[in-house]
C-alpha cells in the first residue's frame, strides 16, 4: 500500500502528474483543487522538476486491477475525500473530479444541504448531491470551518469522551494546526459554542456548534 510519495515532478498532463521517487516513476491522479495547488511546481528532467510531496489514495478493486494512485497535498483534502467515498454511488474516481473547491466551501454546502450547490459539481448530478447531503450533512462540521491555505497536517485521531480542558485543548490543537484559524479566533469561537452549549461531550458536537454559530 501507497501512502505518501515524495520525489520530484517529472511531468504535469491535463488531470495527473509523474512523480520520481527512488528511480521510478509514478503517475497520480490528481483532482482539481491539488492540480490548482501545484500550479506553480516546475515539472523536468534531473535538477529541473521540483520536490513534490503527495499523500495518496490507493484504489483497486477485483474489477479494476490495475491499481490507480489518487493523490492530495494536504491529509485534510484526503480525509475529506474519504467521507465522500462513503456515499452511495461515489466512487474514488467520481469524488475525486468533484473536489473543484476547497474542502471547506464544499463541507459547508453539505451542511447547509445545498443541493443545487453540489450539482455543479463535476460528475455530481442531482440524486449524487441528494445522498451526499444525506449521508454527510452531520459529518462534516470540521471540514466545513477549514480555511483554504491551512497547513498540510495529519489530522489528530479525536478521542472521545474527554474532559471539558481537553476537549478545548484538542478541537483548538485541530483548528489551528490543521483548519487554518488564528489562535485568538480559535479560542474565542471555542468559547462561544461551550457558552451556547455547556453540555458538549465530544469534539465532534463542539465542531457542529462552532460550525453552527458561525451560519448564525
Amino acid at each position: 500500500m501507497i501512502a505518501t510519495l515524495s520525489g520530484r515532478l517529472r511531468r504535469k498532463l491535463e488531470d495527473r502528474v509523474v512523480v520520481e521517487c527512488g528511480g521510478l516513476g509514478y503517475e497520480v491522479f490528481l483532482p482539481p483543487i491539488a492540480l490548482r495547488q501545484i500550479e506553480r511546481v516546475a515539472a523536468g528532467p534531473g535538477e529541473k522538476g521540483s520536490e513534490l510531496e503527495l499523500v495518496i489514495y490507493y484504489h483497486a478493486t477485483r474489477d479494476q486491477p490495475r491499481p490507480v494512485l489518487i493523490g492530495f497535498t494536504s491529509d485534510l483534502d484526503k480525509e475529506f475525500f474519504e467521507k465522500l467515498i462513503t456515499v452511495k454511488d461515489i466512487g474514488p474516481m467520481v469524488a475525486a473530479r468533484a473536489l473543484a473547491l476547497p474542502v471547506g466551501e464544499l463541507a459547508a454546502a453539505i451542511a447547509r444541504q445545498d443541493e443545487k450547490f453540489l450539482r455543479g459539481l463535476p460528475g455530481v448530478g442531482p440524486q449524487k448531491a441528494k445522498n451526499m447531503v444525506a449521508q454527510l450533512q452531520n459529518k462534516v462540521a470540521k471540514f466545513a470551518l477549514a480555511r483554504e491555505g491551512a497547513p498540510a497536517e495529519p489530522i489528530a485521531a479525536a478521542a472521545a469522551p474527554v474532559d471539558a480542558d481537553g476537549l478545548r485543548e484538542l478541537v483548538w490543537e485541530i483548528m489551528v494546526k490543521q483548519l487554518g484559524h488564528r489562535p485568538s479566533e480559535a479560542s474565542q469561537l471555542i468559547t462561544d459554542a461551550l457558552r451556547r452549549r455547556p453540555t458538549i461531550m465530544s469534539p465532534e458536537e463542539l465542531f457542529d456548534e462552532i460550525y453552527r454559530g458561525q451560519k448564525a
